[in-house]
């Protein structure tokens, strides 16, 4: 089935088919298992506006391809499309900006955090749903999940080579190793001031006690290694929680908790899906209609309920159980939207191969910092 999509809309692309004047068309990164529920929201809006919408499930990649071909040939078939928090500022070009004041109330209750990630040169995406990291531990072997930096380093050296990071070459790496700078004051964007420095000092303490796997850990290979019992904690996305509820290891082995506080507190990264009306989009003014009804209450709080997502929307509770989900509930306040600079893709590369260096090669953290910076500003 999914080939078949695939193949479907590359023939629009490459036609220039365009479906009827009273349909909408949007491209979201959903799961099979999570279609049934979405298409059930958008039969309101369907019956309320009288607007047929056309799902079609893609991965991101694909979207944001999708996306770029219908901005160069001047047209398509795509009137809103979802893309990964990561890549916004990349496709900003894409996209048309938002009026704000056009979104009405939506936009006074959407978390400002989340909201400013949207803002590139202007509005230009909205918050279809959020995550964000917690701590992730193993309650059987720990008496309670460290609340400091400090209390982080006791444990490593208490469980040697039984902490995880997601330590693989890619965004992960950069998710993971943001909360600290930010705890340490940094600000993310540049990489040798103090925060970074502090951050980076606490990882080279942190290194000789990490899992060795860690230099490929990403998202689901830390959370199996969790579930085989070889780490007794990580930093990880909510999706782990339900996993280790269905293995019947959450809540009562595996529990989540806020990150731990560093020098200047606690912090954790801004993750999800945000929509966007492309520039090309054949039906703009119906498509800002239905990105209203995305992020409006009625559709937030379903969406929620039914599918589980985290919502920006400040008067829609994280769903789920609170034992459950607890480390996430109370690092909400804690989330920061990651650098917004055009050349942010390359800061995030040049964090991760600095966190390598210093992590797995044990180079010096303030030299690795420093050539680091000089390599972003090409001085």
């Amino acid at each position: 089935m999914r080939g078949l999509r695939v193949a479907l809309a590359s023939l629009a692309l490459l036609w220039g088919c365009r479906p009827p004047a009273k349909t909408l068309t949007i491209a979201i990164a959903l799961l099979p298992s999570e279609l049934p529920a979405y298409r059930a929201v958008l039969a309101d809006f369907e019956r309320d506006s009288g607007l047929r919408v056309v799902v079609v499930p893609q991965q991101y990649a694909d979207i944001r391809r999708a996306l770029a071909a219908e901005a160069v040939a001047g047209g398509g078939t795509l009137d809103l499309v979802e893309l990964d928090v990561y890549s916004l500022s990349a496709a900003a070009r894409y996209v048309a900006p938002l009026d704000a004041a056009a979104l009405g109330p939506a936009s006074d209750a959407l978390d400002p955090q989340a909201l400013r990630a949207g803002r590139i040169d202007g509005l230009r995406f909205l918050p279809h749903r959020i995550a964000w990291q917690a701590l992730i531990y193993n309650q059987a072997v720990l008496e309670k999940p460290p609340a400091t930096w400090e209390e982080l380093l006791a444990v490593a050296r208490s469980h040697p080579g039984q902490v995880g990071l997601k330590g693989a070459l890619y965004e992960g790496l950069t998710c993971d190793l943001l909360p600290f700078v930010w705890a340490a004051g940094g600000s993310g964007e540049v990489l040798d001031d103090a925060g970074a420095r502090a951050a980076f000092a606490f990882f080279a303490e942190l290194a000789p006690y990490l899992n060795p796997q860690s230099q490929t850990f990403k998202e689901s290979t830390v959370a199996e290694a969790m579930a085989r019992g070889e780490i007794v904690l990580h930093l990880n996305w909510p999706f782990v929680m339900s996993l280790y509820a269905s293995q019947g290891l959450a809540p009562q082995t595996i529990r989540s908790a806020p990150l731990p506080a560093g020098p200047h507190g606690r912090a954790t990264v801004l993750g999800g899906g945000y929509i966007a009306v492309p520039r090309s989009a054949p039906h703009p003014e119906a498509a800002l209609r239905l990105a209203r009804y995305l992020v409006s209450y009625p559709a937030q709080r379903r969406f929620a309920r039914q599918l589980g997502w985290f919502s920006a929307r400040r008067d829609v509770a994280v769903p789920g159980s609170s034992e459950l989900l607890a480390g996430f509930i109370e690092m909400r306040g804690q989330v920061r939207p990651r650098p917004e600079r055009p050349d942010y893709q390359r800061l995030s590369r040049l964090w991760q191969q600095a966190f390598r260096s210093v992590v797995f090669a044990h180079a010096d953290p303030g030299d690795t910092l420093q050539a680091a910076q000089r390599d972003l500003t090409g001085q």
